[in-house]
């Protein structure tokens, strides 16, 4: 698949998870209006990017399936986060489902199972960190974000413990940056809950691509 096609698809791809991300979003809370033609754009964009990242980033079709949907359904659980507060457990069941078959899969395929030890240790290690720090912080974590970081550990564990960890350190930065930042600015305060769903979105395709970056430039 040429490269130019691989973005158009992804493109298209992002506009419509976007469109789907909207009307999920309108059915959650259909007193919401002030989305507007900016979540298409973004999903958009975001989509030709993913597409681009994950054709150059993975090698094997199952590890590009696989982490291309992981990517989709983080945008589409970010988009619904940031406007409802909520994440839809199906789709995190949906990306649960299609990880553990693809990445057994291609661990098959290799003759490699230790990678499917790093997964399940990080997937188990996501659960207990997010039970413990919502215990912390006073539920401050909802169920949701709990079924997202079994689901990110078991797929950032697959490719290795550093990426993993990097990817929760990288989200609770993000997150304490803007919170702080919105309390700075006098529209949040420190009782506010804010949406960590796109946080660890952020983090995860930072510590997916962050090595892969560099390169990048040289290639395109």
């Amino acid at each position: 698949m040429s490269r130019a096609l691989t973005i158009s698809l992804g493109a298209l791809s992002g506009m419509g998870l976007g469109y789907f991300a909207k009307s999920l979003i309108k059915k959650i809370d259909s007193e919401i209006r002030r989305m507007s033609g900016k979540v298409l754009a973004f999903s958009f964009v975001a989509g030709a990017v993913i597409a681009e990242f994950v054709f150059l980033r993975f090698f094997e079709t199952e590890l590009r399936v696989c982490f291309a949907i992981l990517c989709a359904g983080l945008l589409l659980q970010s988009l619904i986060d940031f406007y409802t507060h909520r994440l839809v457990r199906q789709i995190s069941h949906a990306l649960a489902c299609s990880g553990v078959l693809l990445l057994s899969l291609n661990a098959a395929k290799n003759s490699n199972f230790d990678f499917l030890v790093s997964s399940s240790v990080c997937a188990i290690l996501g659960i207990a960190v997010s039970f413990f720090s919502n215990k912390i912080s006073r539920g401050s974590l909802g169920a949701g974000d709990v079924r997202l970081m079994a689901v990110l550990g078991w797929h950032l564990g697959f490719i290795g413990y550093s990426t993993a960890m990097l990817a929760l350190f990288l989200a609770c930065i993000f997150a304490s940056v803007f919170g702080v930042a919105m309390i700075a600015l006098g529209r949040g305060s420190w009782q506010q809950r804010i949406a960590f769903g796109p946080f660890l979105a952020i983090g995860s395709f930072v510590a997916i691509f962050a090595d892969f970056v560099p390169p990048y430039g040289f290639i395109a």
